[in-house]
């Protein structure tokens, strides 16, 4: 009995103790979990283990003992060296206590046979790709193996077999190349693909086109795209992704990053929504910029890397040769605007090129008579095989030998005029001896006059100055002009006035337009064709500094007034935080005070219409709705539309008075819903509900109530979406400062200028909407938009208003507009053969 007395008390008093809330929690997690595991948890998984990942998906059969032996051994090395799976492993044991246990109604819940779904769908899922033998979208591919040196193994997750030459793979194959072990592969448009030892790399089909995908896991791998028959190969390593259409590339899949190396051509490597271009000679690293480093490292474990070692040392050759030459100075003055008629409306001023281009040719040259690789590459070229590149180069640089530094292109009356000095005598005799057959032109010398019919071009060369013009009214005109019998008036006028600024800041490349004389020109009726704000508009100048900056501007007689007045001066834009750097397109505005916008706005449509004050009287009767005072004045001056992500649209608009935007916007949804007209497009609500401390409202329709918009407020701006979580993440974005404007991508596209603020802004990167336009459509109109917005790249136009001009500058093409493109040069003309070709009608399709 005294034995059983100390047990009897000990009993009562575990009897009596209560647990503790932490321990219910985790006896309750620990249940939970070993039930879940039960139901749907294999007894031992038979993935791949690639890191850590994996390793704790083996955490729940360890801890019931069914791992094996091999597997519990890998567990628990793994778990001695790593803290974050030790940790998981500890919270499967003995619970979480944070987690909180997750209620189960038992007495009300059914039951569902989960596990006989789960195994009917894997079965209809199996037996979909047995017989299909690809996933839904993929289509047929075809990849050889073309050689092997050494062993080369198909992987899956349950065998491994070996692979031999002659080998056709099929979608979804893994290779992988044993130590000292090289294999090519020959992809169906001709591509090769060596992989190095030791490396590992998926193949598949494109989803919904036939080009191949190559993921490299690990190790290293050079895609040769020279011969690829105009099909891209889809290449990932890691976080980048990088569409192959030509060039040799080799990429290196480490442990710590992921490299590109570039040996001929050009590719576009996007990691996330960064998108770099690298170019031959050049090694893409892990810290997201490129850099002129040595690359041989990357190409000589292949076989063939004499072949590429040696194209890259050329490329790389050349290109610093190209960089060396000195590239046409800036010109602070010119002496051929003085020999112009008065009534010029057009001015275009080109720098002579002719030396630049000599020396690239020479260093060319040079380069292929020192390198096959070279040479072999260049012979594919077509415009090589015919000899068209040499006589092309040989006739500009020729020509060019005879001209000064600048050639100007204007147009006054009915045809345009070339005007150049010529600066080394001979110029006629080159001209008759290189001119084409049947090119009706007639060359002028010795104050001889011109033939007004039979001749399409008219070149006179008198007084050292070059004059063509297919006009021989326009020709006798300048001509007068040289010789003092007639005052050259251009210099004197306002216009000219214009131009002489573009030289005293340095000119490049520039076209100048008098857009008060082609106005008078071409349009009959002016004041009626041109909105309000834009009949004062006096130049329009576009301009060329440096590589590929370009500057437009806008000027107007006296301040902007009307429509051109609405974009404010350049100032902060608030809007623009909420953007993040994954956007695909951006456009922000600065904008004049919304009331007097409005204010403007209304009187140009009352001036327009006589009936339109009593239609704008009737409306805000029925509304409830004053624009000027419930819709204008509780504006701000900055707002911002975006696609962050995908096809997301976003909308920022800065607010000074919510609650009465609040109140207009609820008023105008109670007078639309009353309105008998509007009773078959749905009644219309605004929901609202608080997260976080915050209101969010819905704006939705009871006939579509899966479309809905979104808005809230937030330091002082409205955001709008379809969704809250697209206005969360945009809140977080401007708090975090994860913003576009803060991206050194971005900035690196801003403007070399003096500006600190915009008044405008547009930014598009459409690259990653490719993918999205192939697998919506997949017609050839579309896969060829997909090509171009792939290859679009990031681009960025800032405009700036002044108080008498809009601004507008961009460091690439400035909405497609290239002087070379206006008079040919990129093609290598020469520049007779422009001229020859220059239509009657060219002022007319100017100023239309």
């Amino acid at each position: 009995m005294s034995q059983q007395r100390p047990l009897d008390e000990a009993l009562a008093k575990i009897r009596s103790e209560q647990p503790s809330e932490e321990a219910v929690k985790a006896a309750a997690g620990r249940v939970f979990r070993r039930l879940f595991d039960a139901t749907f948890i294999t007894a031992e998984p038979t993935g791949k283990i690639r890191g850590c990942a994996d390793v704790r998906a083996l955490i729940p059969a360890y801890l019931q003992q069914t791992l094996s032996p091999s597997r519990v051994l890998l567990l628990d090395d793994h778990v001695l060296t790593c803290v974050d799976c030790r940790r998981a492993l500890h919270e499967a044991r003995f619970g979480a206590p944070a987690v909180k246990p997750i209620p189960i109604n038992r007495a009300a819940r059914k039951p569902v046979p989960m596990l006989a779904w789960a195994v009917a769908a894997t079965l209809l899922v199996g037996v979909g790709l047995g017989l299909t033998g690809r996933l839904p979208g993929q289509s047929a591919l075809r990849v050889t193996v073309a050689s092997i040196d050494g062993t080369l193994y198909k992987v899956t997750d349950l065998t491994v077999s070996l692979v031999e030459a002659g080998a056709i793979l099929k979608n979804t194959d893994e290779l992988r190349t044993a130590k000292g072990s090289h294999a090519i592969l020959r992809l169906a448009g001709g591509t090769m693909v060596e992989i190095a030892e030791r490396s590992e790399v998926g193949i598949s089909g494109g989803r919904w086109s036939r080009s191949a995908s190559l993921n490299l896991q690990r190790g290293q791998m050079i895609v040769d795209a020279r011969k690829n028959d105009g099909q891209s190969v889809n290449v990932t390593s890691g976080e980048m992704s990088i569409p192959v259409s030509g060039g040799v590339v080799a990429i290196d899949h480490g442990t710590r990053e992921s490299r590109v190396a570039v040996a001929n051509g050009a590719v576009e490597v996007h990691t996330g929504a960064v998108m770099q271009q690298v170019t031959a000679g050049h090694l893409y690293g892990g810290e997201l910029r490129t850099v002129s480093l040595p690359i041989a490292s990357e190409f000589t474990w292949s076989p063939n890397s004499a072949g590429y070692l040696e194209l890259l040392s050329q490329f790389k050759g050349l290109q610093a040769d190209l960089q060396a030459i000195p590239a046409p100075g800036l010109r602070y003055s010119s002496s051929l605007p003085q020999y112009l008629p008065a009534d010029t409306f057009l001015y275009a001023a080109i720098p002579n090129l002719g030396g630049t281009i000599t020396e690239a040719k020479k260093l060319f040259d040079s380069r292929l008579a020192e390198s096959q690789a070279l040479r072999d590459w260049w012979q594919q070229k077509d415009i090589a095989k015919n000899g068209d590149f040499d006589r092309i180069v040989t006739q500009i640089s020729a020509l060019s030998n005879y001209l000064g530094d600048e050639i100007v292109v204007s147009i006054a009356g009915d045809a345009p005029v070339f005007v150049a000095q010529i600066k080394q005598s001979g110029l006629a005799d080159y001209l008759n001896a290189n001119m084409p057959a049947h090119s009706n032109v007639q060359i002028v010398t010795g104050g001889a006059p011109a033939g007004a019919a039979g001749h399409e071009l008219f070149i006179d060369l008198d007084n050292n100055i070059l004059v063509a013009t297919p006009s021989a009214t326009q020709l006798t005109r300048v001509e007068n002009i040289i010789q003092k019998t007639t005052p050259g008036a251009f210099m004197a006028t306002p216009f000219y006035a214009r131009i002489s600024k573009v030289y005293q800041s340095g000119a490049g490349s520039f076209l100048a337009a008098n857009m008060e004389q082609i106005r008078a020109k071409s349009v009959s009726n002016a004041e009626a064709a041109i909105p309000t704000g834009f009949d004062n508009v006096q130049y329009l100048v576009l301009e060329r500094k440096g590589e590929g900056e370009m500057r437009a501007s806008l000027s107007f007689a006296g301040e902007r007034q009307g429509i051109a007045s609405w974009l404010g001066a350049p100032g902060p834009a608030g809007s623009l935080n909420f953007v993040s750097p994954s956007a695909n397109f951006a456009a922000s505005v600065v904008m004049k005070n919304p009331r007097i916008m409005m204010r403007e706005l209304l009187g140009m449509l009352g001036n327009s219409n006589a009936n339109f004050q009593q239609q704008l009287n009737d409306f805000e009767a029925k509304s409830g709705v004053n624009l000027l005072n419930d819709v204008a004045e509780p504006l701000g001056s900055d707002f911002t539309i975006a696609m962050d992500g995908g096809i997301t649209p976003l909308i920022a608009i800065e607010v000074y008075d919510q609650v009465r935007l609040q109140n207009t916007l609820q008023t105008f949804l109670n007078s639309f819903n009353q309105m008998p007209a509007n009773a078959k497009s749905g009644h219309l609500t605004i929901t609202n509900h608080s997260e976080g401390g915050r209101t969010f409202y819905a704006i939705s329709s009871d006939k579509a109530n899966a479309l809905s918009v979104h808005y809230t407020f937030v330091d002082g701006y409205l955001l709008a979406s379809w969704s809250d979580g697209s206005l969360v993440t945009a809140i977080s974005n401007e708090q975090s400062g994860h913003t576009l404007v803060s991206d050194e991508s971005f900035r690196a596209k801003l403007p070399a200028d003096g500006y600190a603020n915009f008044s405008a802004m547009v930014y598009s990167n459409m690259s990653s909407l490719g993918d999205l336009a192939k697998q919506v459509n997949s017609s050839q109109k579309a896969q060829l938009f997909a090509g171009l917005v792939a290859n679009s790249g990031p681009g960025l136009i800032c405009v700036y208003g002044e108080t008498d001009r809009i601004v507008a500058a961009t460091r690439g093409s400035f909405l497609g507009f290239d002087l070379g493109t206006l008079i040919h040069i990129q093609e290598g003309k020469p520049l007779q053969t422009i001229i020859a070709n220059a239509p009657l009608g060219v002022k007319k399709e100017i100023v239309n």
